[in-house]
């Protein structure tokens, strides 16, 4: 409690003292000081909120990423009043005090360690050790915080056995490693991660991109699956959010930026600039945006939506089969899926009548490999699906065309946060399976020494592309919403307005 100076002398002592102890905590504990930008600080709350259990901050070169992470562990390791830690989690630790960082060992010794020495309270509220390493891979903080440095060389097995309460990696790490890691977390904790994604990490984009999503787990063996809620946050940070002209609390000068970008390759520019996730450069689908295109459900009434249904199945691969909806202006909605594999016919044919009894079915086309017949049995699928009641037309074999068509769907303007022009199509949040296929389907590209002497391939990668063939032949063929015939609105009960544009 500072007391009230009853003297003039007094007052300018008491002054002295508070700008020494002002000074004092700028040289030795900057990390109460330290402001982050707007998406450090989104990231940062993230952590700091306790409703996650694995963070990733996926971003652009210059961002400050390390420097974020860094600030992450001394306000989670030490006192602090820094208002951008005012989150529960750095004011009461409820986890083990035991922590783990991780990255490669260049990156360690060049960054890491030394941002950790910048950012912590001065080194006699530390302690550090080599322990056979050849840098300071043991630390031990005065406030019974303790935590190792480890490297992405070691093997799996070494990142085992230990219980943890956090860990912070800092660049993508090989799956192994994060997930012997997550196995340390028994008794609760956090994990985040802070990376440019380049190459090598696109499993944690399907790991972690989605976000918070529900999914059902089965811990017993032959016991019922249960549901639980993934607690992921994720966020993505370009190069322009650490600019002080364009971003928020920014630390680059625009030109600077502007210097540093020029000299990117194209490949590199996704992860270096934007902070996307480098494999997504060679997307065919550039414009695919889970924040844009992807939403949740909604009811499909007969009256107001048409449906259309594509298939397209294998002998060896799971059948892919898509149900497309459109509404009376033409917006169209992936609004189901069936994917699955080695099983009869009949069944087939069953699990299809099952989905499509929820719609008000226009047209169904199939791959044209179905209306081949067997020269063994004089037979081909479609005839056996049409047996069971099921009966398709052939769809085109244009697959070039069929994904411009795509293309051309998927395209929208987006001025800062207005909606100029949205898209024409609209992917339902639990047809996994097709969102899966839009954010891996590729161009195909040469490799080894002689690539960047040849023109670059003109076809996409023949993998993970069934759905994309069927939504491709739908809208290829221009479907239309076509109104319920007279006869059936007896059937069709619906005087319900459903509001289905995301962004009027």
């Amino acid at each position: 409690m500072i007391e009230t100076p009853t003297t003039k002398e007094e007052a300018h002592e008491q002054l002295r003292r508070l700008n020494e102890e002002k000074l004092r905590r700028l040289e030795q504990e900057k990390y109460r000081f330290y402001e982050p930008s707007g998406k450090g600080e989104e990231f940062i709350r993230k952590v700091g909120g306790n409703e996650v259990f694995i963070a990733m901050y996926s971003a652009a070169n210059g961002v400050g990423k390390t420097a974020t992470g860094a600030n992450i562990v001394a306000n989670l390791c030490y006192e602090t009043n820094n208002p951008f830690f005012s989150d529960e989690l750095f004011q009461n630790f409820p986890y083990p005090k035991r922590g783990r960082i991780v990255s490669d060992s260049t990156n360690i010794v060049e960054n890491l360690i030394p941002a950790l020495k910048e950012w912590l309270p001065a080194d006699n509220r530390y302690t550090t050790r080599k322990a056979m390493k050849q840098y300071e891979s043991k630390w031990k903080t005065d406030t019974g915080f303790s935590f190792n440095i480890m490297t992405y060389d070691q093997e799996p097995k070494e990142f085992e056995g230990a219980t943890l309460g956090w860990a912070w990696f800092d660049e993508p790490p090989p799956e192994a490693i994060l997930k012997a890691t997550i196995s340390r977390m028994r008794l609760g904790g956090i994990i985040f991660i802070t990376d440019t994604p380049l190459a090598g990490s696109a499993y944690l984009y399907d790991m972690l991109a989605k976000g918070s999503i529900e999914v059902e787990v089965t811990t017993q063996s032959g016991g019922a699956a249960e549901k639980v809620t993934r607690k992921i946050a994720y966020v993505e940070a370009d190069v322009e959010s650490a600019c002080r002209t364009h971003g928020i609390r920014g630390h680059l000068d625009h030109a600077t930026i502007l210097q540093m970008t020029a000299e990117y390759s194209e490949d590199e520019k996704q992860a270096r600039i934007y902070g996307k996730f480098q494999h997504l450069a060679g997307m065919v689908f550039k414009q695919f945006s889970r924040t844009v295109h992807v939403i949740d459900p909604f009811e499909i009434t007969p009256s107001q939506f048409a449906v259309y249904e594509a298939i397209d199945p294998h002998p060896r691969t799971p059948d892919a089969v898509m149900w497309l909806a459109i509404d009376r202006q033409g917006n169209k909605y992936v609004v189901d899926e069936l994917w699955v594999g080695e099983i009869l016919t009949r069944d087939l044919a069953q699990r299809i009548k099952n989905k499509a009894s929820n719609y008000r079915i226009i047209r169904r086309i199939g791959d044209p490999s179905m209306f081949i017949e067997d020269k063994h049995t004089g037979k081909s699928l479609s005839s056996r699906l049409s047996s069971y009641g099921i009966s398709y037309l052939e769809a085109t074999k244009a697959r070039a065309a069929s994904d411009k068509r795509i293309q051309d769907a998927l395209g929208y303007t987006q001025i800062h946060d207005e909606m100029v022009k949205a898209p024409e199509l609209y992917v339902f949040s639990t047809c996994e399976r097709t969102i899966f296929e839009i954010e891996h389907y590729r161009w195909d590209e040469w490799v080894g020494r002689t690539a960047d002497r040849k023109n670059k391939k003109e076809k996409p990668v023949d993998k993970d592309d069934h759905m994309i063939e069927n939504l491709g032949r739908l809208l290829f063929q221009e479907p239309i919403w076509v109104p319920a015939p007279p006869q059936e609105a007896h059937i069709i009960q619906d005087s319900t307005r459903h509001h289905n544009d995301p962004y009027a």
